[in-house]
């Protein structure tokens, strides 16, 4: 229906009109409620949807024991070894982990290698610039020698006893 027929209605054709439309939609919104049901979708969750999951519904039972699920390694889904490392340390056995026997003169070949990584502390390399001076004896007046132009004054700076007198 176009404006132009609206505007030749009267009032109380308006509001049927607008009554019948609103039937309309309510039955139209219970028939999508009903065709939902009858899908069988499941709930949205936080697992199959992108509901968050302070919005999912809390599981009333344990959690299942997720060792059982570890992930297994994949050939290629290491880390390879450092091609250069900084030390080496060869690990002999002396005696078998099941029977408990010597097995230090025995040959021995390497079975596992792996790389333990330590990151050394940071520390500063702090280099202490001592600015000699003194008091000139042509014109009596203090003076100071120059910071080396690679290492210009830092922070934060000292003043000497001797220059505060």
């Amino acid at each position: 229906m176009d404006r132009s027929a609206l505007d030749s209605l009267d009032k109380e054709a308006l509001i049927r009109l607008i009554l019948a439309q609103a039937e309309i939609i309510e039955r139209l919104t219970k028939r999508v409620a009903e065709l939902k049901a009858k899908l069988g979708l499941p709930t949205k969750t936080p697992d199959n949807s992108s509901t968050p999951p302070s919005k999912g519904q809390k599981p009333s039972a344990p959690a299942a024991d997720k060792t059982a699920k570890t992930r297994k390694s994949h050939p290629g889904a290491h880390r390879p070894l450092h091609p250069n490392p900084t030390k080496t340390r060869d690990m002999l056995a002396c005696a078998c982990q099941h029977c408990g026997a010597d097995v230090s003169g025995a040959a021995q070949r390497v079975c596992e290698a792996y790389d333990h990584i330590e990151i050394p502390p940071i520390s500063p390399d702090v280099t202490r610039i001592n600015l000699h001076g003194g008091i000139c004896p042509s014109c009596a007046k203090k003076f100071k020698a120059a910071p080396p132009a690679d290492m210009p004054n830092g922070s934060p700076p000292h003043s000497t006893t001797a220059d505060r007198a």
